[in-house]
């Protein structure tokens, strides 16, 4: 006997639904949240950190939905390392999703308190910017999580092409340092002159690289290229705080 195309409709629905039930038993046995729709986004958008805005206006749908399932998240419940990966998620999304409904800016500087006013629901709390990263995330003893967050700004550390998630965090995290150390247009060593050229990142959140080591220059020594390390280790130095460039980290 053939099935009517009905059945099949309905068969298909069913299939879908109890997938979908599923899927989310399963995260909630496992305690992880689901990051591939903002992961697909970055893949799609991102490239060498630089956003394409213009892009994710059009798929702007698939970015609010990924935001409201992060409105539903178990946040508060998550273990440590899933916290903090989507954590780090959101905050970069909610960002850009900021940028995108002020239109075409050219800093969030031109957005007065932009960091205060850009709000948001995380695991059925209501959220800024602001609240994210120095109530939530900072307080998390990760300080690496500052070559992870990107606040649309050009001196911001790059925005990585791929979503943050539990299993990879530890790797991920000291790569996106390790990449932003390196990076001579936001960090460099001036070996004439013997001065180390840092982001003011590493002035701003002075105490969160001294809690995980002795001195900032204690903590950035293990993520610089081995060159650097030999000559800081070698040689006394003195540390320079680089200017902050808030220009849009990417293009409409």
């Amino acid at each position: 006997m053939t099935a009517s195309p009905s059945r099949l409709l309905v068969g298909t629905l069913l299939g879908l639904t109890l997938g979908a039930l599923s899927a989310c038993a399963t995260s909630e046995a496992t305690g992880s949240f689901d990051h591939s729709a903002w992961d697909r986004l970055l893949n799609d958008t991102i490239r060498d950190g630089v956003v394409d805005y213009a892009a994710l206006s059009k798929r702007y749908s698939e970015l609010q939905g990924y935001l409201d399932a992060l409105a539903k998240a178990p946040f508060e419940s998550l273990p440590r390392e899933e916290k903090l990966a989507t954590g780090i998620n959101a905050y970069n999304a909610q960002c850009i999703a900021g940028v995108l409904k002020q239109g075409k800016i050219k800093s969030v500087r031109d957005v007065w308190m932009f960091f205060k006013r850009t709000r948001f629901v995380l695991g059925g709390k209501e959220l800024s910017l602001d609240n994210l990263e120095h109530d939530i995330l900072r307080k998390m003893g990760e300080p690496r999580i500052h070559f992870a967050l990107v606040c649309a700004s050009k001196s911001c550390p790059k925005l990585a092409s791929k979503a943050y998630t539990a299993s990879t965090l530890e790797e991920d995290l000291a790569a996106r340092t390790r990449e932003f150390l390196s990076d001579k247009t936001r960090n460099y060593l001036d070996r004439e002159r013997r001065v180390l050229h840092l982001s003011s990142l590493f002035k701003w959140f002075k105490s969160d690289f001294q809690a995980n080591a002795a001195s900032v220059l204690d903590f950035v020594k293990p993520y610089l290229p081995e060159a650097d390390r030999r000559f800081l280790e070698a040689e006394k130095v003195k540390i320079n705080f680089l200017d902050y460039d808030w220009s849009l980290n990417g293009t409409f």
